[in-house]
């Protein structure tokens, strides 16, 4: 030490310094960053156990609602189709007259009653939680309604993906509003016939087109009853809209609903 200069004391000391810092401020960085992946990792392992979590709870919640779906269509379908029977039996071996009356009206409760379970069942059954099994089920109500109408009608489909996953609640919503606009069609419209087309492309879209109809006043219309109301309030509850737009011979309903994809 004693032939080094003051200065190059200094240097020394000052590049030793700046040597010590620099691994210092190396050794900061890689822990830094160490703890940030392993803080990354493990806010991706928490997220993933959440969305493991989210899943494992969907099936239970599908398998249940399965289950119900089954047990629903083994006893209480199969109770009520052997009331229907009995119940026609009855009335044709039956000569008594009032009793006939009122064993039709039994069996005519009945086939309400297996038409309403059907289609709760339907609705509750997440095999059929996709476009595929909503517009299977329209397509059949729609052509076997129309028909027993004696109603000349079409059924069309455009960019349609099967396998778009739509829930039970959102079926069930949208059937019932386009029964409930079929049934008024029927009653009121004098239509000579209904388009009906289902569309996806930013949004699931049924179109129902009467044609040489009469129409009607929307504003009057849900002043007078609790059709309009009931439609647009299933629709709210869904997250989606209907529009009516009325032209000289024919009235159409546009049902929108955004599947969030």
């Amino acid at each position: 030490m004693d032939g080094l200069r003051k200065e190059d004391i200094v240097i020394l000391v000052g590049f030793v310094s700046s040597l010590v810092l620099s691994v210092l401020l190396i050794w900061f960085f890689i822990t830094l960053q160490r703890r940030k992946f392993q803080y990354e990792d493990e806010k991706k392992d928490a997220k993933l156990r959440e969305q493991n979590l989210i899943i494992e709870n969907q099936k239970a919640i599908d398998r249940e609602r399965n289950r119900i779906a089954s047990e629903m269509h083994d006893e209480l379908g199969s109770g009520l189709t052997i009331i229907q029977y009995l119940s026609d039996d009855i009335v044709t071996k039956s000569m008594d007259r009032s009793i006939q009356e009122e064993v039709t009206k039994i069996a005519k409760y009945s086939t309400v009653l297996v038409s309403n379970m059907s289609e709760i069942i339907w609705a509750m059954n997440s095999r059929f939680d996709n476009l595929e099994g909503l517009i299977g089920y329209l397509r059949r109500y729609i052509v076997e309604y129309l028909e027993d109408h004696k109603m000349e009608h079409s059924f069309l489909t455009d960019g349609i993906e099967s396998t778009i996953p739509i829930s039970g609640e959102k079926r069930r919503n949208l059937y019932l509003v386009v029964k409930e606009i079929l049934h008024n069609s029927i009653k009121y419209s004098n239509a000579s016939k209904i388009n009906i087309l289902i569309g996806f492309f930013t949004d699931l879209t049924i179109h129902i087109s009467e044609i040489d109809g009469t129409g009607f006043d929307v504003e009057e219309n849900k002043e007078k009853g609790n059709g309009l109301f009931n439609i647009e309030n299933r629709m709210k509850q869904i997250g989606g809209h209907i529009y009516y737009e009325k032209t000289n011979n024919a009235m159409v309903f546009k049902i929108v609903l955004p599947l969030n994809i």
